[in-house]
């Protein structure tokens, strides 16, 4: 297993994503459209959407690359997964108005878990430096083959909200098929 963040995350409006440096930060609707999850968004493809109970002030967030699928751990009250296609780039964990890079990440298709705990104790709650944490978060990754996102465990009504909302979405439109001419 490799460590590739372990730390506090400044978030704002409760979100964090993990792309492209190139890349902008997607719309949260989009990037969990026609997803079961809500927590955890892979629709727009190369990155992720997180949320977090938190609205505003660091949040713990640890991130990890795995071989293989690892367990999930009992300490964690909601647990989704999604599939996230790697590009050959570098990527940061990105926030309203904070970025870090994330270094280690392989290229090619992987799984990505989202964990969290405390997120109903935290909803729409600023956390000031130096206060206690409410919420906290970990990140996995490992090399998968591609599969449908998935709700493994939800113990919160936040998280079951953003499911809702996650489900309420009608699915990203298919690839443009490009025009043959005859």
């Amino acid at each position: 297993m490799k460590i590739l963040f372990d730390g506090d995350v400044d978030v704002h409006y409760g979100f964090i994503y993990l792309l492209p440096v190139e890349e902008d930060m997607p719309d949260l609707s989009d990037s969990r459209r026609g997803q079961a999850n809500g927590l955890c968004g892979a629709a727009v493809p190369g990155s992720l959407s997180v949320v977090t109970g938190t609205h505003t002030g660091p949040v713990p967030v640890r991130a990890e690359l795995h071989d293989s699928e690892p367990p999930v751990g009992e300490q964690w009250e909601d647990v989704v997964e999604v599939s996230l296609d790697v590009r050959p780039e570098e990527y940061w964990l990105s926030a309203f108005a904070w970025a870090e890079p994330v270094d280690g990440l392989t290229a090619g298709t992987h799984r990505a878990r989202w964990c969290a705990t405390g997120m109903d104790e935290a909803h729409d709650r600023t956390r000031l430096d130096g206060e206690p944490e409410i919420d906290r978060y970990l990140l996995q990754l490992w090399p998968a083959l591609p599969a449908p996102d998935a709700v493994v465990r939800r113990g919160s009504e936040n998280a079951g909200y953003w499911h809702g909302v996650a489900a309420a979405t009608d699915p990203p439109p298919p690839p443009a098929t490009p025009r043959r001419d005859r």
